[in-house]
């Protein structure tokens, strides 16, 4: 039987898209639970920290009620 060639997964996949995809994913989870007045916890320097709405709404230049800032 006569070996087969592989390829790099990088020539199979477009890794920037799938960060792209990804990023735009976390995004609209993060929003979602900041509009239903939750908050989320991350990893931040080896702790869980929660961040309140407030905090996810300014992380993406909203104001505090996830409005676009004037």
């Amino acid at each position: 039987m006569p070996e087969q060639a592989t390829l790099p997964a990088s020539d199979l996949l477009d890794l920037d898209a799938i960060a792209r995809a990804h990023a735009a994913a976390d995004k609209e989870a993060l929003l979602e639970h900041a509009r239903m007045g939750r908050s989320v916890s991350v990893w931040r320097n080896g702790e869980i920290v929660e961040v309140p709405p407030a905090e996810i709404f300014a992380r993406y230049g909203l104001d505090e009620f996830g409005r676009p800032k004037s």
